[in-house]
């Protein structure tokens, strides 16, 4: 039981309050019962000698005058104890006790002077207190001619007033009592409530804020208790509302494409998501210094890392808390890509130029020479056919920049339903004379299985004769160049295979790049663009199929377009 709670203060004060009080009221009652009875005591026994000198105004002289007086007073009342009758010089004339002598108490000196005395004296046969008065008797001539002295004992007004102080102090004892009863149930009624709110506060700290207390009074503990309710229901909806804010940025953060690190002061890791860890190439954890991170090449500025084999930006924005840096956001976003196709766009502006370059330098030179008057005929005819051969290379040169333009910017596709056995045959009857020239054999072998695929005649057109072209270049004289198709399931395929010179292995992942050719010197030569290839590609990704080609030097290539139906 803790004594020192607010219940127990209130039960103490109220007690001490009551016991005070009673206290109070104790010492004015008794001292009142005391003045009020000692008072009437003091009366009785003065009227008792003021009518004892009466009788003895003028019998002072006659002894059994004096012992029937002393008789009649002192026999039926209790409460005189002692009466004695002296003469004026203080000797005892008679007496209840029959004693003799002087008696010459203070009372009875100022009684002999003629005033009434008055004094409080011990009982010599026992142990109570004696009140006593000293009256003078004056004879008929005015003379003070004794003194009636009266004893009285205080025994039944101390007992009086000892039943008094019991009573008050079983009234002051139950008012003690009851007092602690009424002041435990009142601060029952006050710190029950406060409990309720301390238990429900205590759970509100835990996480718990679907408490509610019963309000069972309208006064200030009742509105504490309502206003302990809407702090709970407000923080209730304000921490939902902050745990959704925060789903929201988790989710955010989590499925943003761009790496994400917080940290904080001390520049240790509070927040990352898992595009981080992908992009960085390592796993991550909590309260990790910075510096550990990507070889420690994340700093408080933007900059670039190289880590993990791609290179990512870094962008660093301070968290900021009453205008003090608490820490930092890391936002990593991955540039190789971009970086990539602006070499990419780097490369591909210097192989045009290079490649518009070169036959213009040709044009050029032949022009020059022509202006002269010194050139005859035949050197005319030749340098003119050179140059009809050069325009011509920088038409294919722009008319195959143009489609991949177009590629590029829209890629539309204008789809028939096609046999595509019949489509191949009749696209290598156009390039079968090219095949004628260089001595070469070229075959197609029509899958049996008759299907229709549904393509942009024109565009497959250009696939078709881009590879297969490609392979008559670069085929000796004499070899072969055979063509099938062939359908499963779910795809079609056109199969080109030579046996030609082939491609290096490490040339095979580029062979799709625009402007790339493995022998650039023979490609040119061939009168090749380097864009045939990448072209093919584009217009069968865009058709919803796939080009591969397989290759080993020396020995052929086979290139494979699967078309779905």
């Amino acid at each position: 039981m803790n004594y020192k709670s607010i219940q127990w203060k209130i039960i103490l004060i109220y007690g001490l309050l009551i016991l005070v009080a009673m206290e109070i009221i104790w010492v004015y009652l008794f001292k009142s019962l005391e003045n009020y009875h000692m008072t009437n005591f003091e009366n009785y026994i003065e009227a008792q000698a003021t009518g004892i000198a009466f009788t003895l105004k003028d019998n002072m002289n006659s002894k059994a005058s004096l012992d029937n007086i002393i008789n009649m007073y002192l026999g039926p009342n209790a409460y005189i104890k002692y009466l004695y009758i002296l003469d004026k010089d203080g000797n005892i004339l008679a007496s209840s006790t029959g004693e003799k002598g002087k008696m010459l108490t203070p009372a009875v000196i100022k009684a002999l002077s003629g005033k009434q005395g008055m004094e409080t004296t011990n009982d010599n046969n026992s142990n109570g207190k004696l009140r006593s008065i000293a009256m003078p008797v004056v004879d008929s001539d005015g003379k003070i001619s004794g003194v009636v002295y009266v004893s009285g004992s205080l025994k039944n007004v101390y007992d009086t007033l000892s039943d008094v102080n019991f009573i008050l102090l079983s009234a002051t004892f139950i008012a003690v009592i009851i007092t602690v009863i009424l002041g435990y149930i009142l601060a029952k009624t006050i710190t029950d409530p406060i409990k309720e709110v301390t238990k429900y506060a205590k759970e509100m700290a835990e996480g718990n804020f679907d408490v509610h207390i019963n309000i069972r009074s309208d006064d200030e503990i009742g509105k504490l208790g309502s206003m302990f309710n809407f702090m709970s229901k407000r923080l209730k909806t304000t921490l939902k509302e902050m745990e959704n804010e925060k789903s929201k940025v988790e989710a955010i953060i989590s499925y943003m494409s761009d790496g994400v690190i917080a940290t904080n002061d001390l520049n240790r890791v509070i927040l990352f998501n898992d595009a981080a860890e992908k992009m960085i190439g390592e796993k991550l954890t909590m309260d990790e210094p910075l510096e550990k991170i990507a070889q420690g090449q994340l700093k408080n500025t933007e900059s670039l890392i190289y880590c993990n084999g791609k290179i990512l930006k870094s962008f660093v924005s301070p968290i900021k808390v009453d205008k003090n840096v608490d820490g930092n956001v890391f936002v990593l976003h991955d540039i190789t890509e971009q970086q990539n196709l602006d070499n990419m766009r780097k490369e591909f502006v210097a192989n045009v130029s290079h490649e518009l370059r070169t036959p213009l330098t040709t044009i050029k030179s032949y022009t020059e020479t022509l202006l002269n008057d010194g050139v005859d005929d035949e050197m005319r005819n030749r340098f003119l056919y050179i140059i009809d051969k050069e325009v011509d290379r920088m038409t294919r040169l722009v008319k195959d920049l143009l489609l991949l333009s177009r590629m590029d910017s829209n890629g539309k596709l204008n789809l028939t339903e096609t046999n595509l056995n019949e489509f191949v045959e009749e696209v290598l009857y156009k390039i079968k004379i090219e095949a004628q020239k260089k001595n070469q054999k070229l075959l197609f072998c029509a899958g049996e299985e008759v299907r229709s695929v549904n393509i942009d005649k024109d565009k497959m057109e250009q696939v078709i004769l881009n590879i297969v072209s490609n392979s008559i270049k670069y085929t000796n004289p004499g070899g072969y160049v055979r063509v099938f198709t062939k359908y499963l399931d779910d795809c079609a395929y056109i199969v080109v295979t030579d046996n030609g010179i082939g491609i290096p292995k490490k040339d095979l992942p580029r062979i799709f790049e625009r402007f790339y050719r493995v022998d650039k010197g023979r490609s040119r030569e061939l009168g090749g663009t380097g864009l045939g290839l990448a072209i093919a590609k584009e217009i069968v990704t865009a058709h919803g199929g796939e080009i591969n080609i397989e290759s080993e030097l020396g020995v052929g290539t086979t290139v494979t377009v699967k078309l779905k139906y």
